[in-house]
């Protein structure tokens, strides 16, 4: 399976903080969190950017009234190849309201001739929780917040690919893309507190390179929402100090960009783009 060439972005002009379905979206008195819409256009346009230096084409989705997390484009789509052709699972959203963002992209998909299928039995959020890794075709997911554990079996079913499965146990990380990135074949970063003693064991067995993530860093920076496009490049949020050093202590070139917008919805780069194949 080769990487993905192209990144779907959402375009970010309603984008806002206007309920909270993750505890990242209130402050610490316990309010929603407010948006600069401004700064919040311009760390998306800069994201795009970056993607569009590293060579990737960058496709854009008009992002819609009353959908403000809608710009969190991993969630509502799991991209796969068959027979050498892209074909999409659509999500069932778990939050209701999230739900109404999946139309806009089948109707994106149909446009484009992109086949999806969309008999999920119950809910599952996309990559959000369905991670890739594009050198083994192995699929690592998770559930407990966001996705069922049902799902899986359609997705083996629809994919032809295994489906490795973890449990997650804290709700601030409440999507497997905030704890666990597959940066490529071998080597993946993770947040040890985020998953069971069994996911910590299947992790090591899975990775002869695992790259831990400070509880800190995964936090406040939302540093394991890390993306890598290609296996060498990593974006991710900027000032997370110890995973930029463990991350080119093992050879990636990485380039920190500021999403601290987003991040007050729960979201930072990962989450912000969905990998396409032509």
């Amino acid at each position: 399976m080769n990487w993905p060439n192209r990144v779907l972005m959402v375009t970010p002009e309603y984008f806002d903080v206007e309920y909270a379905i993750n505890p990242h979206m209130r402050d610490a008195q316990g309010n929603l969190n407010t948006i600069d819409k401004e700064a919040a256009q311009k760390q998306w346009q800069d994201l795009k950017n970056t993607f569009e230096k590293l060579g990737k084409e960058v496709v854009t989705l008009q992002g819609q009234a009353g959908l403000p997390d809608m710009v969190f484009c991993a969630n509502q789509t799991f991209p796969y190849l068959k027979e050498g052709k892209m074909h999409w699972v659509l999500s069932q959203m778990h939050s209701p309201e999230r739900q109404p963002e999946v139309a806009f992209f089948k109707e994106w998909a149909t446009k484009n001739d992109i086949p999806t299928y969309d008999g999920m039995p119950t809910h599952f959020e996309g990559m959000g929780d369905a991670l890739w890794n594009y050198e083994t075709r192995q699929i690592f997911a998770g559930y407990g917040f966001r996705t069922s554990p049902e799902v899986y079996a359609t997705i083996e079913e629809q994919t032809g690919q295994k489906v490795t499965t973890f449990e997650l146990k804290d709700e601030r990380f409440y999507h497997l893309d905030t704890c666990l990135s597959i940066l490529k074949g071998d080597c993946a970063a993770f947040v040890e507190e985020a998953f069971t003693p069994e996911g910590l064991a299947t992790l090591k067995q899975s990775f002869s390179t695992l790259i831990p993530i400070p509880l800190s860093e995964a936090t406040e920076q939302l540093a394991c929402n890390m993306c890598t496009p290609n296996g060498k490049d990593v974006i991710l949020q900027k000032g997370a100090s110890k995973t930029v050093q463990s991350l080119q202590a093992q050879g990636f070139n990485v380039i920190e960009v500021e999403t601290s917008e987003f991040i007050k919805s729960g979201g930072s780069v990962f989450c912000m783009k969905m990998l396409l194949w032509d």
